[in-house]
C-alpha cells in the first residue's frame, strides 16, 4: 500500500515539473514569435517565466531529494567502515533536515510578509502565491532527510544514494 502512494506522489511530482517545464517552454516560444513576428506580446509573460524558473528549480530540487541526487561529498561512506559510514549519512542527512527547516522558515516568513503587503506578480496574481512554493518545498525536502536520518541505521551504505521507496 506504502509503495502504491509513494508511486503516486512520484509521478504527481514528475508530471507536475513537465507541465511547469511545458508550459515554460510554450510561453517562451509564443513571446518570442509574437516580439520577432508581431511587434507584440503579452505584458505578463516574461515575470510568468521568471515564476516558473523557480517553480521549476524547487520543484526540481524536491524530486532530486527524492532519490538523494542532491550534490553532495560521499567520499567518506565509501572509505569508512559500515557503521562509522551510517553514522556519517545519519550525520549529513540530519544537518540537511536542519538547513531546509531554516530555509522554509525563513522563506515563510517572507512569503508572510509579501502576503500583508501584497503586489502583482503577473496578471492580477500576487507574488506571494508565487512565491509559496518555497517553504512548502523546503519543508518537503526536510522531511525526506529527516526519514533518510531514520532509516539509515538500517539500510546498507550502498543503498544509501537509493531512492526512499
Amino acid at each position: 500500500m506504502l509503495q502504491k502512494v509513494l508511486r503516486l506522489l512520484h509521478f504527481l511530482e514528475n508530471s507536475l515539473l513537465v507541465a511547469l517545464l511545458a508550459t515554460m517552454i510554450g510561453v517562451a516560444v509564443m513571446q518570442i514569435v509574437l516580439r520577432n513576428g508581431f511587434d507584440s506580446g503579452f505584458l505578463w509573460a516574461d515575470s510568468l517565466l521568471r515564476v516558473l524558473v523557480l517553480w521549476i528549480g524547487m520543484i526540481g530540487a524536491l524530486v532530486a531529494s527524492r532519490d538523494q541526487r542532491h550534490i553532495s561529498i560521499d567520499i567518506a561512506t565509501k572509505y569508512l567502515p559500515e557503521r562509522a559510514a551510517k553514522s556519517v549519512v545519519v550525520f549529513n542527512a540530519l544537518f540537511t533536515a536542519v538547513v531546509c527547516c531554516l530555509l522554509a522558515w525563513y522563506s515563510f516568513e517572507f512569503v508572510k510578509i509579501e502576503y500583508e503587503s501584497p503586489s502583482p506578480a503577473f496578471a492580477n496574481v500576487p507574488t506571494w502565491v508565487c512565491e509559496s512554493v518555497m517553504p512548502v518545498t523546503f519543508g518537503l525536502i526536510a522531511l525526506r532527510y529527516l526519514i533518510v536520518a531514520a532509516l539509515a541505521p538500517w539500510r546498507s551504505v550502498t543503498n544509501q544514494a537509493g531512492s526512499l521507496t
